[in-house]
């Protein structure tokens, strides 16, 4: 009877490893590192942009940061830039964009949305003109973010509020 017992307590411990190995596994692939990279933000009567420049991340991070420019480009038109910048070729690199529309400058809501991913590359950019209605603040809000491997690393951006007449 005792013998059947340290079987049982056996095969219980091997199953539990093996649980636990396939856990941390499934886990390290899903690693995700929001990283805290200094933002400047710059505004003028035309545009605001912003800039997530990483100037002393760790050593072996993948992202080096990213930015968004939004330009009032006259007639209902605004410019849109986007970029995510890695330290060096990636697995994949992240540029998400929402155009964020408010009609009192502090209560922002998603207004568009686009979403752009490059493979084994190092830098990703996007630039386009929308047609936008008159009459309210914009501002954009990014995603940038690279991965390598089960690793990835990622921050995010936001632009100052810009009125469009």
């Amino acid at each position: 009877m005792k013998r059947r017992w340290l079987k049982l307590g056996g095969l219980l411990a091997v199953l539990v490893i093996f649980l636990c190995s396939f856990v941390s596994i499934v886990y390290a692939e899903e690693k995700t590192n929001e990283i805290q990279i200094p933002v400047y933000l710059y505004t003028t009567e035309t545009e605001t942009e912003v800039t997530a420049a990483a100037t002393a991340l760790q050593k072996g991070a993948y992202l080096s940061g990213g930015g968004l420019k939004l330009t009032d480009k006259g007639g209902g038109k605004v410019g849109i830039y986007g970029d995510t910048l890695g330290n060096r070729q990636c697995d994949k690199i992240y540029l998400n964009i929402y155009l964020e529309r408010s009609s009192n400058g502090k209560d922002f809501y998603s207004y568009l949305s686009w979403e752009y991913t490059a493979s084994n590359a190092s830098s990703l950019t996007k630039s386009f003109t929308k047609s936008v209605p008159k009459g309210y603040y914009y501002r954009l809000r990014g995603y940038h973010a690279a991965k390598e491997g089960g690793v990835k690393e990622s921050t995010s951006t936001v632009t100052s509020g810009k009125w469009i007449s």
